[in-house]
C-alpha cells in the first residue's frame, strides 16, 4: 500500500509539473484574428463639353497696332484684349484672354479613386476541449489473465 501511494504521488506530481510548465511555455494566442484586404481602383471618367458658354467677359487691356490695308496704307487701330471665364459648378474653371477669345471644346478626365477595405474576422480558436475516448484494448497481467474492452469517443468544444 505504501508503494502504491508513492507511485500515485509521483504520477500526480509529474502531471502537475507538466501542466504548469506547459501553460507557462504556451504562446499567447489572440482571441480572434482579423484579415484585412485593401483594394485600390483608380477610375478616369471622360467629360466632353462642346462649345461651352462663358459666364462673364471683361476688357483687360487695349493694344495699339498698325494695320496695313489693300492700298498699302497704314492705319492705327486699337485692339481690345478681352478676358472670358468659363465655369461649371465645381467641374471646371477656365479663364482665357485675347482678341475675341473663344473656347471650342473642353475635355476633362477627372480622377476618382475607390478604396475598398474588407475586414474578415476569423473566430477565436477553441479555448477548452473535452473528450471521452475509449476503444479496443487488451491487457495481459503477470498472472496470465487477459482483459479486453471496447469503447467510443465523444467530443465537446466550448468557447468562452
Amino acid at each position: 500500500m505504501k508503494k502504491f501511494a508513492t507511485y500515485l504521488l509521483a504520477v500526480i506530481l509529474a502531471l502537475s509539473l507538466g501542466i504548469l510548465i506547459g501553460r507557462r511555455n504556451a504562446p499567447n494566442k489572440p482571441e480572434s484574428k482579423i484579415i484585412r484586404d485593401t483594394i485600390t481602383c483608380t477610375i478616369y471618367d471622360t467629360i466632353v463639353r462642346e462649345k461651352p458658354v462663358y459666364r462673364y467677359s471683361y476688357i483687360t487691356d487695349t493694344v495699339r497696332t498698325y494695320f496695313t490695308t489693300v492700298e498699302h496704307d497704314s492705319v492705327f487701330v486699337e485692339v481690345p484684349i478681352e478676358s472670358r471665364t468659363y465655369a461649371e459648378d465645381s467641374l471646371y474653371y477656365i479663364t482665357i484672354s485675347g482678341w475675341r477669345p473663344s473656347l471650342d471644346t473642353l475635355i476633362l478626365w477627372p480622377k476618382e479613386t475607390v478604396i475598398t477595405v474588407t475586414n474578415t474576422i476569423l473566430p477565436k480558436p477553441a479555448k477548452w476541449s473535452f473528450g471521452i475516448t475509449a476503444g479496443p484494448s487488451v491487457l495481459a497481467t503477470p498472472k496470465g489473465e487477459v482483459h479486453a474492452g471496447l469503447g467510443a469517443t465523444i467530443g465537446l468544444t466550448y468557447h468562452f
